[in-house]
């Protein structure tokens, strides 16, 4: 059906057949095609949002016990908007306490450093201006 609409050539579709089987083992995942024909990824695809990520060493034993695998995700944040907003309905969203987002932080370096098996490098202030200097002197070229 996506072929006979015209939507993807066959070559596309056996592209995209062929690297959606193989990510199909770690996670969902959406594919878009862009302007000049490529074939894109556009999903996010194997973030805390998206995935679960259990913590291997303790998994089976609280899976033996009947206790929910420790986890890498963001559900506590999400669990504390609810209970405090509605994120769906409210206009505007109460601010997350401070040590909710740190812990938030935390847990995602913490993941990529674990995944990656590389250390995160925290930006310096000076770094950070340099970027925002750059983003300014852009903007005023195109203006």
């Amino acid at each position: 059906m996506i072929i006979e609409r015209g939507l993807m050539t066959p070559d596309d579709y056996d592209e995209v057949r062929t690297k959606a089987l193989s990510l199909f083992e770690f996670g969902q995942y959406e594919f878009g095609k862009g302007a000049d024909g490529t074939i894109y990824l556009i999903d996010e695809v194997h973030t805390p949002d998206s995935s679960r990520y259990w913590i291997a060493n303790s998994y089976e034993e609280r899976f033996c016990n009947g206790l929910e695998p420790e986890k890498v995700d963001n559900e506590f944040l999400r669990l504390w908007f609810k209970d405090h907003c509605n994120p769906y309905e409210d206009e505007v969203l109460l601010e997350a306490p401070k040590e909710l987002v740190s812990e938030l932080a935390l847990r995602y370096i913490s993941l990529y450093e674990t995944i990656t098996n590389s250390k995160v490098e925290i930006p310096t202030l000076e770094m950070l201006n340099s970027v925002k200097n750059s983003v300014s002197e852009l903007i005023f070229a195109v203006d």
